[in-house]
Protein backbone atom coordinates (compact mmCIF):
# COMPACT_ATOMS: atom_id res chain seq x y z
CA UNK A 1 0.00 0.00 0.00
CA UNK A 2 0.80 3.79 -0.49
CA UNK A 3 -0.23 6.85 1.81
CA UNK A 4 -0.66 9.81 -0.69
CA UNK A 5 -1.91 12.37 2.22
CA UNK A 6 -3.85 12.34 5.30
CA UNK A 7 -7.39 13.47 5.86
CA UNK A 8 -8.82 15.52 9.11
CA UNK A 9 -11.97 14.36 11.65
CA UNK A 10 -12.94 17.83 9.63
CA UNK A 11 -12.84 16.16 6.84
CA UNK A 12 -10.20 18.70 5.96
CA UNK A 13 -7.13 16.97 3.94
CA UNK A 14 -3.44 17.44 1.93
CA UNK A 15 -1.56 15.33 -0.23
CA UNK A 16 1.97 14.78 0.54
CA UNK A 17 4.68 16.01 -1.01
CA UNK A 18 5.98 12.49 -1.83
CA UNK A 19 4.37 9.28 -1.61
CA UNK A 20 5.02 7.31 1.59
CA UNK A 21 4.75 3.35 1.31
CA UNK A 22 2.39 1.45 3.45
CA UNK A 23 4.89 -1.99 3.95
CA UNK A 24 6.45 -3.55 6.28
CA UNK A 25 6.43 -3.05 10.50
CA UNK A 26 3.52 -0.77 10.72
CA UNK A 27 5.84 1.13 13.53
CA UNK A 28 8.23 1.89 10.95
CA UNK A 29 6.22 3.16 8.05
CA UNK A 30 4.22 5.24 10.25
CA UNK A 31 7.05 6.91 11.75
CA UNK A 32 7.99 7.91 8.14
CA UNK A 33 4.63 9.06 7.37
CA UNK A 34 4.81 11.19 10.30
CA UNK A 35 7.59 12.54 8.95
CA UNK A 36 6.67 13.37 5.61
CA UNK A 37 3.26 15.00 7.40
CA UNK A 38 5.71 17.21 9.37
CA UNK A 39 7.93 18.02 6.23
CA UNK A 40 4.31 18.64 3.96
CA UNK A 41 3.03 20.59 6.28
CA UNK A 42 5.76 22.92 6.91
CA UNK A 43 6.23 23.61 3.75
CA UNK A 44 2.43 24.31 3.23
CA UNK A 45 2.24 26.62 6.55
CA UNK A 46 5.24 28.98 4.89
CA UNK A 47 3.21 28.91 1.16
CA UNK A 48 -0.26 29.52 3.08
CA UNK A 49 2.03 32.72 5.27
CA UNK A 50 3.81 33.93 2.18
CA UNK A 51 0.61 33.89 -0.09
CA UNK A 52 -1.50 35.89 2.83
CA UNK A 53 -0.31 39.37 2.26
CA UNK A 54 -1.23 38.78 -1.78
CA UNK A 55 -4.56 37.72 -1.79
CA UNK A 56 -7.92 38.31 -1.19
CA UNK A 57 -7.91 37.60 1.82
CA UNK A 58 -11.73 34.97 1.90
CA UNK A 59 -10.40 33.44 -0.98
CA UNK A 60 -7.12 32.92 0.71
CA UNK A 61 -9.08 31.24 3.59
CA UNK A 62 -10.65 29.11 1.00
CA UNK A 63 -7.49 27.62 -0.34
CA UNK A 64 -5.77 26.91 3.07
CA UNK A 65 -6.04 23.88 5.98
CA UNK A 66 -7.74 25.58 9.19
CA UNK A 67 -4.40 25.76 10.98
CA UNK A 68 -2.61 27.36 8.10
CA UNK A 69 -5.18 30.12 8.54
CA UNK A 70 -5.30 30.20 11.77
CA UNK A 71 -1.38 30.37 12.09
CA UNK A 72 -0.50 32.15 9.34
CA UNK A 73 -3.46 35.17 10.40
CA UNK A 74 -1.65 35.54 13.53
CA UNK A 75 1.61 36.19 12.35
CA UNK A 76 0.90 38.94 10.26
CA UNK A 77 -1.43 40.81 12.87
CA UNK A 78 1.49 40.72 14.94
CA UNK A 79 3.61 41.77 12.19
CA UNK A 80 1.54 44.58 10.82
CA UNK A 81 1.21 45.59 14.56
CA UNK A 82 5.01 45.67 14.36
CA UNK A 83 5.08 47.72 11.20
CA UNK A 84 2.25 50.32 12.79
CA UNK A 85 4.32 50.73 16.02
CA UNK A 86 7.52 51.56 13.40
CA UNK A 87 5.39 54.01 11.32
CA UNK A 88 3.88 55.63 14.49
CA UNK A 89 7.82 56.07 15.63
CA UNK A 90 8.63 57.55 11.87
CA UNK A 91 6.31 60.22 12.86
CA UNK A 92 2.64 59.31 11.51
CA UNK A 93 0.90 59.43 14.58
CA UNK A 94 -2.65 58.32 12.87
CA UNK A 95 -0.97 55.02 11.76
CA UNK A 96 -2.92 53.15 14.80
CA UNK A 97 -5.79 54.56 14.18
CA UNK A 98 -6.32 53.46 10.51
CA UNK A 99 -4.84 49.82 11.36
CA UNK A 100 -7.62 49.54 13.86
CA UNK A 101 -10.17 50.87 10.97
CA UNK A 102 -8.36 48.02 8.88
CA UNK A 103 -8.95 45.44 11.38
CA UNK A 104 -12.23 45.83 11.87
CA UNK A 105 -12.91 46.09 8.10
CA UNK A 106 -11.41 42.91 7.70
CA UNK A 107 -13.84 41.12 10.73
CA UNK A 108 -17.18 42.82 9.06
CA UNK A 109 -16.19 41.36 5.74
CA UNK A 110 -15.58 38.01 7.45
CA UNK A 111 -18.82 38.61 9.07
CA UNK A 112 -20.64 39.62 6.21
CA UNK A 113 -19.34 36.61 4.28
CA UNK A 114 -20.05 33.79 6.83
CA UNK A 115 -23.48 34.96 6.32
CA UNK A 116 -23.26 33.39 2.84
CA UNK A 117 -21.39 30.64 3.14
CA UNK A 118 -22.60 27.03 3.00
CA UNK A 119 -19.69 24.55 2.97
CA UNK A 120 -18.90 23.48 6.80
CA UNK A 121 -15.23 23.49 6.51
CA UNK A 122 -14.96 27.19 5.14
CA UNK A 123 -17.95 28.08 7.51
CA UNK A 124 -15.51 26.56 10.48
CA UNK A 125 -12.40 28.28 8.86
CA UNK A 126 -14.24 31.68 8.96
CA UNK A 127 -15.88 31.47 11.97
CA UNK A 128 -12.54 30.60 14.29
CA UNK A 129 -10.90 33.48 12.43
CA UNK A 130 -13.92 36.11 13.32
CA UNK A 131 -13.02 35.19 17.16
CA UNK A 132 -9.41 35.71 16.29
CA UNK A 133 -9.81 38.57 14.51
CA UNK A 134 -12.18 40.42 17.24
CA UNK A 135 -9.45 39.56 19.76
CA UNK A 136 -7.13 41.19 17.62
CA UNK A 137 -9.13 43.86 16.69
CA UNK A 138 -9.77 44.62 20.36
CA UNK A 139 -6.23 44.79 21.42
CA UNK A 140 -5.72 47.45 18.54
CA UNK A 141 -8.92 49.41 19.62
CA UNK A 142 -7.10 49.15 23.19
CA UNK A 143 -3.81 50.51 22.21
CA UNK A 144 -5.89 53.48 20.24
CA UNK A 145 -7.57 54.05 23.24
CA UNK A 146 -4.23 54.14 26.03
CA UNK A 147 -2.38 55.45 23.38
CA UNK A 148 -0.20 52.45 23.55
CA UNK A 149 2.60 53.98 20.28
CA UNK A 150 5.11 52.29 21.10
CA UNK A 151 6.14 47.96 20.84
CA UNK A 152 8.02 48.59 23.43
CA UNK A 153 5.43 49.27 26.01
CA UNK A 154 4.02 46.34 28.20
CA UNK A 155 0.90 46.26 26.59
CA UNK A 156 2.16 44.87 22.99
CA UNK A 157 4.41 42.78 24.94
CA UNK A 158 2.33 41.11 27.20
CA UNK A 159 0.76 39.99 23.64
CA UNK A 160 3.71 37.91 21.71
CA UNK A 161 3.83 35.52 24.96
Amino acid sequence: GKVLGMVSSEKESFDFDAMQPAEGAVEAWLLTCEAEMMRTLNKLHKEGTFYYAESDRVEWIGKQLGMIVNTAAQVWWAWECEDTFNRVRAGNKGAMKAYAKKCSDQLERLIKEVQTLSEKIMTKKVNTLIIIDLHNRDIVDTFVRDSILDAREFAWESQLR
